[in-house]
């Protein structure tokens, strides 16, 4: 009867409870550790599972414990030479982050940095406007040897075609660099190149020629002399003129939008 109640005991005992690692149970290995003069490499099982300073507080409880009572100079040398069995276990949680503040929502910080579509998309497009430009300009040249004379002031000419282009140039340079001034340096030479380039397009708007008088109707066909042809009338690219200042708005635009949001 006793051996069956023995073994009804044994049957009816539950499965045992899984081991939980402690600050005592940490404390208790620790000081075995000290005491054997085991130098422990690995986190161990006692001490799995716990915070840094969790496994700060028990170690040093267990450093002072073993090194005892006794003159404060004495203790303290006793500790520094017992603490080096327990260096790697010290180590073997890393110690939270230090948080210096809070940190910004994250729209906040992608709101303040212009992405590099916009960049590139205003690169684009200012060198697409730099294309039909200079497709006007040398039609203008060309215009300007065949009639002997050009009709547009060549300071306004050549002053917008060095302004647009020195700030392309500083524009790919803050794409390839970041560098906020750059962008704020190209935004700065667009302004001035659109004024230039309206100045160029003013002046290039057929106007009376001086000393003409009254218009005279054309003489009859028969009044000419036989292998006379009309005169020539220079054709202005509307078309392209037009997209030249389409472009040349989405640039400043987008310029404008890319360097504000490069800061």
């Amino acid at each position: 009867m006793l051996l069956a109640a023995v073994l009804a005991a044994g049957c009816a005992a539950g499965p045992a409870a899984p081991f939980r690692a402690t600050a005592g149970t940490c404390y208790a290995f620790a000081v075995q550790a000290v005491q054997r003069h085991v130098t422990v490499a690995r986190l161990p099982r006692a001490c799995a599972g716990l915070s840094h300073d969790q496994i700060d507080q028990a170690l040093a409880r267990a450093i002072r414990a073993v090194a005892g009572l006794g003159p404060k100079a004495a203790a303290r040398r006793r500790a520094d030479q017992d603490s080096r069995y327990l260096t790697h276990l010290f180590r073997a949680v890393a110690p939270p982050r230090a948080v210096s503040g809070p940190a910004p929502p994250a729209g906040a910080a992608a709101g303040r940095s212009a992405g590099p579509g916009l960049l590139l998309a205003a690169l684009a497009s200012w060198v697409l406007t730099a294309v039909a430009g200079a497709y006007l300009l040398a039609g203008w040249l060309a215009r300007g040897r065949r009639a002997g004379a050009a009709g547009r002031p060549p300071v306004i000419v050549v002053g917008h075609a060095t302004a647009a282009l020195a700030g392309l140039g500083i524009w790919l340079a803050f794409v390839a660099s970041q560098v906020p001034a750059l962008a704020w340096t190209g935004a700065g030479l667009i302004i001035p190149a659109a004024g230039l380039g309206m100045a160029t397009l003013v002046s290039a708007l057929p106007g009376p020629a001086a000393g003409a008088g009254p218009a005279s109707p054309a003489p009859p066909l028969a009044a000419r002399p036989a292998g006379t042809a009309a005169p020539a009338r220079a054709r202005i690219p509307v078309a392209v003129i037009a997209l030249h200042g389409m472009l040349a708005t989405a640039t400043i635009l987008l310029v404008l939008l890319a360097a504000i949001g490069a800061g």
